[in-house]
C-alpha cells in the first residue's frame, strides 16, 4: 500500500512540476527515444520468474526487460536492460508496480511504475533520485488469442513476452 501511495505522490509532483513551468525538467526540450522496436514491430523482450498469472501473486516476481534503444542524445542504438521485480499482488490484468535498475541508458539509474494489462507507465530517476524521464512500454501481442496471453491462465503463467516503448528524457540527461 505504501508503494502505491508513493507512486501516486511522485506522479502528482512530477505532473505539477512539468505543467507549472518551473524546474530544470520543464526548462529543457524533452528527448524522445524508441526502446524495443515499435508498436508494429516490437523487438524488446521480457522475462518473469515465476510467471505472471490471472491470480494476484503472493510475492514479488523477478523481472528482466531488454531491447535496443534508438534516437538522439544518449539513445545511440545500444541495448538497454531493466532488472528488478514485479511487486507482490500483481497479476496479468494489473501490475501493482515495477521496481528496476536500469543499465545502458546514460543518466538513468532506476525505473518505478505500475501497469494495467499490457500497458505500463514508469518514471525514470538518476542516481541522486531526481526524476529524469518516463517510459511507456506496451507488452505485445495485443491480440487476446495469442499464446502469450493464454499463458496467464496456466499454473506456470506468463514467463516471456515482447514489448516496445517510448522513452521520454526530460533534458539534461
Amino acid at each position: 500500500m505504501k508503494l502505491r501511495t508513493s507512486i501516486a505522490i511522485v506522479a502528482l509532483a512530477a505532473a505539477c512540476l512539468l505543467t507549472s513551468g518551473v524546474g530544470s525538467a520543464a526548462a529543457q526540450t524533452p528527448l524522445v527515444c524508441q526502446w524495443g522496436g515499435t508498436q508494429p514491430n516490437p523487438t524488446g523482450q521480457i522475462t518473469l520468474d515465476p510467471g505472471l498469472t490471472n491470480t494476484p501473486s503472493p510475492s514479488a516476481l523477478a523481472f528482466k526487460g531488454w531491447g535496443t534503444v534508438t534516437g538522439g542524445g544518449p539513445c545511440q542504438g545500444q541495448t538497454v536492460t531493466y532488472v528488478g521485480q514485479v511487486n507482490a499482488g500483481s497479476s496479468c490484468l494489473y501490475v501493482t508496480g515495477f521496481e528496476q535498475i536500469v543499465h545502458g541508458l546514460p543518466g538513468v539509474k532506476y525505473a518505478v511504475g505500475p501497469g494495467v494489462g499490457p500497458f505500463v507507465h514508469e518514471f525514470l530517476y538518476d542516481a541522486n533520485g531526481n526524476l529524469v524521464g518516463e517510459d511507456t512500454p506496451i507488452a505485445f501481442p495485443p491480440d487476446s488469442n495469442d499464446p502469450a496471453y493464454t499463458d496467464c491462465g496456466t499454473s506456470e503463467g506468463l514467463t516471456h513476452n515482447r514489448f516496445s516503448s517510448t522513452i521520454t528524457l526530460f533534458g539534461g540527461v
